[in-house]
């Protein structure tokens, strides 16, 4: 049910299922052999696509497609990668930030989720799927790179390891252990089988495997430490265990560090340790601070948020306190009308002190869209929809001659650019333009390495390099992501405006 509830979320959240919009009951009622059809259809597409490129034959699972959402809800053919050079789109995963807006994160996580192939050159089975998932780990998306992997079931041997360690990241501190018990020969797992045996109950099998190993060498002294003070049955305090924790820690160790009574705190680890903590054992504070820093990166769901600022109520002020109290004071004056112009500009200057607008739009947009009480309530609301996936119900807010317009109906006749940034995007949208390397990649079957390079020139491009922002912007409109780019365009240009002038 909790893996269900988070690709449920990422099936919302997808910009790619948006261009074709299908509600989740819809695409869910599809009948199984219009999904077969649709299936062989692409699969047809691809091939003929392709045909000139690269020919392979599928005589085993090594070019299988794994992913969690099928080709009828993205539309991403289950060839975006496979022309592609392996080596190349490791670098592109590994060396790509958590972007900047929404729109553009989302869509990475569509990438990432897709049901596809891996490249042809791949090095070994899964090689790629690894790749994907060590991405989803780097933003904090554990629950989904659980039943990612899970997908490639049953879990080769080279992956266990990585089921351990993700398993352990899971807020719900369930660990992988039966394919451990199922690979209790393998010497580089012997550190996990001690914890999965004591996790087990058995602990007479989990201290006779420690100290063997003390003997044989395979685990490392520090983790012997760490395990002897989980098993306590070595009281002798000697000098790994009085050793402050590496600068870089396995999510064993993190949580063997948790169960002996020295947490060490997810906020100053790498992100993907920040899903522990949303399960409110380590207090609070750690939960919203968890729920704040994956919200960053789109790991999380708006309502999960919400429900994370609104638990109990505060005693203390400052820091993350402060939003806190302007998200229970929001929600309550919406809910009783009391105060509410006031409150809603102090909130509204909180998260955008803390560079947290988009964030804040998710959580109160439409509501505060829909019971705006003054025309000026009404503007601010209409501007904070935008930064959402509810943004075309401002359609008739906006003035034909607004690029808003335009890019929330789709329909530029009429629309005026005001500065340099809005002719930009609107010749975007009535005079779009391919990039000629854009183009050649096309005819070599790279779609997924066009999309990448397109999210990386938008970074750029926000930055205040307008050429790679037209670029970015007029690949994504022109390959069939055009609800991507209006997203993206409006956002720029919400955020921008705040930048400049400040909050209204």
């Amino acid at each position: 049910m909790r893996i269900s509830c988070f690709l449920y979320f990422f099936l919302l959240a997808s910009p790619l299922a948006a261009e074709a919009p299908l509600s989740a009951i819809d695409w869910l009622s599809i009948k199984k052999n219009d999904v077969e059809s649709n299936l062989k259809s692409e699969e047809k597409e691809s091939s003929d696509t392709n045909k000139d490129i690269q020919v392979s034959t599928l005589s085993s699972d090594k070019f299988q497609s794994i992913g969690l959402l099928p080709v009828y809800v993205t539309g991403i053919p289950t060839t975006i990668w496979r022309n592609s050079s392996f080596n190349d789109l490791t670098y592109s995963f590994k060396s790509m930030p958590t972007f900047s807006y929404p729109p553009i994160q989302e869509l990475v996580y569509s990438l990432l989720l897709a049901e596809a192939r891996p490249p042809v050159d791949e090095p070994e089975s899964y090689s790629f799927l690894d790749v994907r998932l060590q991405k989803l780990l780097s933003y904090g998306a554990v629950d989904p790179a659980i039943a990612l992997i899970e997908r490639a079931s049953p879990v080769p041997d080279s992956m266990v390891p990585l089921l351990f360690d993700i398993s352990l990241l899971s807020n719900n501190n369930m660990p992988a252990c039966d394919p451990i018990f199922k690979k209790r020969k393998n010497r580089e797992l012997q550190g996990e089988l001690v914890y999965c045996y004591a996790r087990k109950g058995d602990w007479l099998t989990a201290h006779l495997i420690l100290k063997t190993e003390s003997v044989l060498g395979d685990i490392s002294e520090h983790l012997i430490s760490l395990l002897n003070r989980y098993l306590e049955v070595d009281f002798e305090v000697d000098l790994n265990a009085l050793l402050p924790p590496p600068s870089l820690i396995t999510p064993l160790e993190y949580r063997l560090y948790e169960a002996i009574g020295e947490p060490i705190p997810a906020e100053y680890l790498p992100i993907k340790y920040s899903q522990s903590d949303l399960s409110g054992d380590n207090g609070w504070r750690a939960q919203v601070i968890a729920a704040e820093r994956l919200a960053s990166t789109s790991a999380i769901p708006e309502n999960q948020i919400l429900g994370i600022y609104t638990k109990y109520n505060t005693s203390v002020s400052g820091g993350v306190w402060e939003r806190v109290d302007a998200v229970k004071s929001l929600d309550t004056a919406l809910e009783l009308n009391e105060n509410f112009e006031e409150i809603l500009q102090n909130s509204l200057e909180v998260f955008s002190k803390a560079d947290q607008l988009s964030l804040f739009a998710k959580l109160f947009a439409r509501r505060i869209y829909e019971q705006s009480f003054s025309p000026k309530s009404k503007k601010i609301a209409a501007d904070l929809l935008l930064l959402t996936n509810n943004f075309e119900l401002t359609e008739y807010y906006w003035r034909s001659e607004d690029i808003r317009f335009g890019l929330v109906s789709g329909d530029f006749s009429n629309v005026k650019a005001k500065n340099e940034t809005e002719n930009i995007i609107l010749k975007v949208f009535t005079d779009p333009k391919m990039p000629f390397l854009v183009e050649q990649k096309l005819n070599q079957g790279k779609l997924g390495e066009v999309i990448l390079n397109a999210l990386l020139q938008f970074e750029t491009g926000i930055q205040g390099d307008l050429k790679d922002l037209s670029e970015s912007l007029s690949t994504l409109n022109l390959i069939g992501l055009n609800n991507t780019a209006r997203r993206a365009a409006l956002t720029h240009l919400v955020l921008l405006n705040e930048k400049q002038s400040g909050v209204n």
